[in-house]
């Protein structure tokens, strides 16, 4: 039997290894070349799913950072085309402070308004051009705009950027109350002034002595609008109907209980003994006297107290039997727009809706010519009605001029010398100075007001008192002014809307910053996030090169000890053979 060697173990053996450690060399190689520990899904199954989720993560996080930043890009280039309206406010407001003296001519004014034109114009131009990727920022069209930022769906942040033209900022409300024609105690509560409470006032006296009268009211709701958003004007002041005619005051006249006596004055008081003789003792009444560009007699208070003419002021001096007791309006202002629900008791103008004017103008409102509501809510004028003095007359009456002159105590009723068919003709005088209307609705109303049927104001409709004063009919009273800071009380205006404009800015840029911070933060959140993820990627996908270079250079001198082994292993066979023959 013949001795026959079939293996030879030791090579055997050292040829497995060599295959085996060769593959951990390339596998090595290839991790150290590419320098990730996973190349292939053999490599680690699980681990390559979980990598490939956090790979996804990250890229969706790094564009949701290039979404937030766009955002921010956004929102700062709105922010500073605001700041530049605001500096353009800033000279508005500055204009109608200019104006708001009656050191200014006519001439400047207009001046001023002109500048004041141009400058809204530029606000404008700056709400309609600016722009980001061709998106509208400043126009309104602007609103709950998203920014998805975040990984998933719907992780937005929303923004909005309200518009900035003069014909939305600036809305601010004005009411002017009904000429108060009465004494009274007066408890005056603004309704649901922070939106929960009402808040009274401490009682005032309406009446002609010192610190009384609505000045004294004004300065009670003064001292508080911090609280309340509500500030307060007044006008005490008595127009004659009609320029001053030739008379004679009665020897009683008196102004606020002070006697005057009786004053002979001529046609326009030419010589200035009526306006003299009132004045003479305004130190003690409180009520200076004085004639405007038309020749009317005025009467004003400066502190606000009542203006109580006795006697007889003559039929002359424009004053008619109605005016005698005269309280003066009540203006209130709110810079929020928000209408001003008022109640109370006493007689302060605001309790009965008749002749109340209530307007929310813009800042474009008081540029061109100013409409006759308008300026009767901003105050313009001492009574309502403006160009016309009215007169209401009991519920049935006749409500016309000869009705109202034959009345006993008008000052025109026969035997005065000055009534109907006299030589004086003073009916004559009179036929465009007055409107009648019957006191209390719903007949009477219609005439000073556009409340027919049809209008949304008509009797039933519980808005009546909301309704515009006519302008364009027989009963015309109520007139247009001019604009802006081309008179004294447009200036007054002016400056209360800008105020309110600029307020309104600062709260878009408010708002904007909030937003700002909002998407920062979330900017600096998922920029964290984005590092974190990426870092446990690395560890799951990323080859450490320390570890896997110590690792080949182990496997490469392996690789040849192992082929010097097997070397040594071919030689011994072959030595065994060469034996055996």
């Amino acid at each position: 039997m013949g001795l026959r060697i079939n293996t030879n173990i030791g090579a055997l053996r050292a040829h497995n290894n060599l295959y085996n450690n060769s593959a951990a060399l390339d596998t090595s190689l290839e991790r150290l070349s590419s320098g990730l520990r996973i190349n292939w899904a053999k490599d680690n199954a699980s681990g390559l799913a979980i990598a490939d989720q956090l790979r996804t993560q990250a890229s969706s996080l790094k564009q949701a950072i290039d979404n937030g930043n766009e955002a921010m890009s956004v929102l700062t280039v709105a922010d500073k085309a605001i700041e530049e309206q605001v500096n353009i406010l800033d000279s508005i407001k500055q204009k109608a402070i200019s104006a708001a003296q009656d050191g200014q001519s006519t001439k400047t004014r207009n001046m001023l308004q002109a500048d004041i034109n141009r400058l809204m114009e530029e606000l404008d131009n700056i709400a309609n051009s600016t722009s980001f990727n061709g998106k509208q920022l400043l126009s309104g069209g602007y609103i709950n705009q998203e920014y998805q930022i975040g990984d998933r769906s719907n992780t937005t942040v929303k923004t909005s950027i309200g518009p900035t033209m003069s014909s939305k900022i600036g809305v601010t409300r004005f009411e002017t109350g009904a000429n108060v024609t009465a004494s009274s105690l007066v408890n005056m509560v603004i309704k649901n002034y922070n939106g929960v409470e009402d808040f009274k006032f401490a009682e005032v006296t309406i009446s002609y002595s010192v610190g009384t009268g609505l000045g004294a009211l004004t300065e009670e709701i003064n001292r508080v609008s911090d609280r309340t958003g509500v500030r307060a004007t007044h006008t005490v002041q008595t127009y004659g109907v009609y320029e001053i005619k030739r008379g004679t005051t009665s020897r009683d006249f008196s102004i606020n209980g002070v006697i005057i006596g009786q004053i002979e004055y001529q046609d326009a008081d030419k010589n200035g003994q009526l306006v003299q003789a009132i004045n003479a003792v305004k130190d003690t009444t409180g009520v200076e006297a004085a004639r405007d560009a038309n020749g009317k007699l005025i009467l004003n208070s400066a502190d606000g107290r009542g203006i109580v003419i006795g006697g007889d002021p003559g039929v002359g001096s424009g004053i008619v039997a109605k005016q005698k007791v005269n309280f003066g309006r009540l203006h209130l202002v709110r810079n929020n727009g928000q209408d001003v629900p008022i109640s109370g008791t006493g007689n302060f103008g605001f309790i009965s809706p008749a002749f109340v004017s209530q307007q929310s103008l813009s800042l474009r409102d008081t540029k061109g010519r100013i409409e006759g509501n308008n300026a009767d809510a901003l105050g313009f004028f001492a009574y309502p009605g403006g160009s016309k003095y009215i007169v209401t007359m009991a519920a049935g009456a006749a409500g016309t001029l000869s009705n109202w002159m034959g009345q006993a105590g008008s000052g025109f009723s026969a035997g005065s010398g000055y009534s109907i068919g006299t030589t004086h003709r003073y009916s004559v005088h009179l036929a465009d100075k007055f409107v009648f209307i019957t006191a209390g609705p719903p007949a009477g109303w219609s005439n000073a007001y556009d409340v027919s049927a049809g209008s949304g104001f008509s009797n039933g409709s519980g808005k009546s008192q909301f309704a515009p004063m006519k302008t364009g009919s027989t009963a015309l009273f109520i007139i247009d002014r001019t604009s802006g800071v081309t008179t004294l009380k447009g200036a007054m205006a002016v400056m209360d809307v800008s105020e309110t404009a600029i307020l309104n800015l600062d709260q878009t840029r408010a708002d904007i910053g909030s937003a700002q911070q909002q998407i920062q933060s979330t900017l600096n959140n998922i920029t964290v996030t984005q590092v974190n993820v990426k870092s446990a990627e690395s560890i799951i996908r990323d080859v450490d090169f320390a570890e896997e270079s110590a690792n080949f250079s182990k496997y490469n001198i392996l690789a040849q000890s192992g082929s010097y082994a097997m070397a040594q292993a071919n030689t011994s066979q072959q030595y065994v053979m060469q034996l055996l023959q």
